[in-house]
């Protein structure tokens, strides 16, 4: 089976479906996806802007081909509601609509799309909801990664859909025996267990920036106020974004355990989303651009899952 990651990014979601036996291609406008697909054996990616039409084609294959991807959220985030970059005002607005175009074209046997939960009531995948539903089952629904065993409790919207042929709604059933692999959460301190007796640079991307104000907003790390706050080791982590511009706190960082007064490293918020110890970048590659594609990644333990279960309704077709 092969599937085309759209908006592949690092991986996250790519990463699933390689471990289930996918021939897995991502695309993505970011300029070095294909040394981390090489790098971390997930496949192959290239660089395309997927904003305009016709960069991608359907394989040359007999075989059940899916369509994955995460077009990007920023349009729809909580964090964004300035007027002029809200929704259709943004300019990666026109980009979920790229993706559904590619459905469109690709005519795949099945497709798989990540955003967050906002999307869910957008004028644009109504539309494109209702115009594929005369060819595909389509289901979607909020999904949990910490439901799921994740470190992590960042929660998406997905959306799945099966091309139409069996009198069976696929798409309810892809949501029905994925309840059948819930498991309960990981936690910070069994992500970050692993690290804490190591430095800086002592694994790989185990890197943090050097924040010398820290200290001067401890008050607001206590209250949790604009959205800085120290992890609970005992609880999964809250969704998070780049932690260079959201200081997330380790949870020992400076109370005895070793571990400097810092925030957490690029390998710890991978750690915290699932990625295992050997997933690494390529380098040299900055802290800000890694960063931001840990927090724009779909967990790997729930793409697994997810991909697993497409793979076993896809056989039985």
């Amino acid at each position: 089976m092969k599937v085309i990651d759209l908006f592949c990014g690092m991986g996250g979601l790519a990463l699933g479906f390689s471990r289930n036996g996918y021939e897995v291609t991502g695309y993505d406008s970011y300029r070095r996806v294909g040394e981390i697909f090489e790098l971390n054996g997930i496949g192959k990616a290239e660089v395309k802007d997927l904003s305009l039409p016709g960069q991608v084609s359907r394989p040359e294959s007999n075989g059940p081909l899916v369509v994955t991807g995460g077009p990007p959220c920023r349009p729809w985030s909580n964090v964004n509601r300035r007027p002029d970059r809200y929704r259709e005002a943004h300019k990666d607005y026109a980009l979920l609509e790229s993706y559904f175009h590619y459905v469109e074209k690709l005519r795949p046997e099945a497709f798989l799309m990540e955003n967050v939960l906002p999307v869910s009531t957008d004028a644009t995948f109504s539309r494109w909801k209702n115009s594929l539903a005369g060819r595909y089952w389509i289901a979607s629904g909020p999904v949990r990664y910490s439901d799921f065993g994740a470190a992590t409790s960042r929660q998406r919207f997905f959306v799945v859909g099966f091309r139409r042929g069996r009198r069976v709604n696929l798409a309810r059933e892809f949501f029905r025996r994925l309840d059948d692999h819930r498991a309960p959460a990981s936690t910070v301190a069994r992500a970050l267990e692993w690290l804490i007796p190591l430095g800086y640079g002592e694994a790989a991307d185990h890197h943090w920036p050097n924040f010398r104000t820290i200290n001067n907003y401890l008050d607001k790390y206590a209250e949790n106020r604009f959205g800085w706050y120290r992890l609970d080791p005992d609880r999964p982590a809250p969704s998070f974004g780049n932690v260079m511009k959201t200081y997330i706190l380790h949870p020992y960082a400076g109370n005895g355990h070793g571990v400097p007064q810092r925030v957490i490293s690029v390998r710890e918020a991978m750690s915290i989303m699932g990625f295992d110890r050997e997933f690494r970048f390529p380098q040299p590659m900055g802290m800000k651009y890694r960063y931001q594609m840990v927090a724009d990644a779909v967990s790997p333990v729930f793409s697994s899952i997810a991909a697993g279960v497409m793979r076993e309704l896809l056989n039985e077709l």
